[in-house]
């Protein structure tokens, strides 16, 4: 079948926010490519406000408040918002069972799940589809096979958040705007994923004597303040902490502005792959090959086979192996990260 067979689409991808942010490249690609066909995406309200600008939404969605409502209330509520809504195809990019609960409240004829390897959770009761596994294990790769097999044969990642004037304008407030600027996002939503704060500061200082000022960003949570702060405290004049101080469109407007960024498997990784803006990845607890900076993998800094070999022996890592290792993020060698980061001036001119 071909995009030609189907006039609507329903993609479902709620979680996590980095997911998100991959999801929306294609979901804003079909918007934008495809602009015959009617598209919803179905997203948890907690991240939805990025993908809207100038109060309407870039791509048609309907935000979903699970935390707030519990789960059997969401369903209720999506099953009203959908009523009366028929689609050609649903796209459910999630393979929680949260997600394929919800997943009934859309009416579709075709509803597409993951392949035999990536389906859990007993996604396939809830589809009738499954999609052509994808050649690369990473999980963009996933999302453009959902659009590929249901006939968006040529579909690639396509990412505008159309930030505004205003926001831009915002953003350029809040950092130098005579130098060249490091974003450090050095917090994920999980201790373990984090490098550690010595690393962050001599990474942050090496940046310094290069002619960078540094720009520290993060969300409002007392592990990622914390950790700002400790890096701040040491670099001093020569940062500024924006820690817990922006909205998610003004965090994508702060990085926007970026010469580089670095970050661990976070978010705001993902933020700056989609925006074109140059990211080093760092990581240990998860397989970049899954969830590394699509855009930028060329950049990225890894430890995680060695780990992986050091906890499976001769075993291979499955697709979602998680290194079980929490100081594992220890092992990332900060010279590597200086000698990538150099690689980036030279490749962007940053001299």
């Amino acid at each position: 079948m071909t995009h030609s067979d189907k006039s609507s689409v329903c993609i479902l991808r709620l979680t996590a926010l980095g997911d998100c942010i991959n999801a929306f490249g294609i979901a804003n690609a079909i918007h934008e490519d495809y602009p015959e066909v009617k598209i919803k995406w179905i997203i948890d309200s907690r991240f939805s406000s990025l993908f809207i600008s100038d109060g309407k939404p870039i791509v048609p969605m309907v935000p979903v408040e699970i935390k707030k409502q519990g789960l059997l209330k969401s369903v209720l509520s999506l099953r009203k918002e959908l009523k009366g809504e028929q689609y050609d195809v649903l796209l459910n990019m999630q393979t929680s069972i949260k997600a394929s609960l919800l997943s009934t409240a859309v009416r579709a004829k075709l509803k597409y799940g993951y392949d035999s390897e990536r389906s859990r959770e007993g996604q396939s009761f809830f589809v009738n589809r499954r999609i052509d596994k994808p050649q690369n294990p990473h999980v963009m790769s996933g999302f453009i096979s959902f659009a590929r097999t249901a006939g968006f044969e040529k579909i690639e990642p396509k990412w505008n958040y159309h930030l505004t004037p205003q926001e831009i304008s915002r953003a350029k407030e809040l950092i130098p705007q005579d130098k060249k600027i490091l974003v450090l996002a050095p917090a994920s939503a999980k201790a373990e994923k984090n490098w550690t704060a010595e690393g962050y500061t001599e990474i942050g200082q090496y940046a310094v004597e290069k002619g960078f000022h540094v720009v520290i960003v993060g969300g409002k949570g007392s592990l990622e303040t914390e950790l700002c702060s400790r890096i701040a405290d040491k670099l001093q004049d020569n940062c500024t902490n924006i820690c817990g101080k922006t909205s998610l469109r003004l965090l994508a407007a702060v990085i926007s502005q970026a010469s580089v960024v670095i970050s661990p498997d976070s978010a705001s990784m993902h933020l700056a792959s989609s925006l074109n803006i140059p990211v080093i990845g760092l990581f240990a607890i998860h397989n970049p090959d899954r969830v590394g900076a699509w855009n930028f993998r060329k950049y990225e800094v890894s430890v995680y086979a060695q780990m992986a070999a050091a906890e499976l022996g001769n075993k291979e890592a499955g697709w979602r192996y998680r290194v079980k290792n929490k100081e594992a993020m220890k092992a990332i060698d900060c010279q590597k990260v200086k000698e990538v980061f150099d690689r980036i001036c030279k490749d962007y001119s940053l001299h």
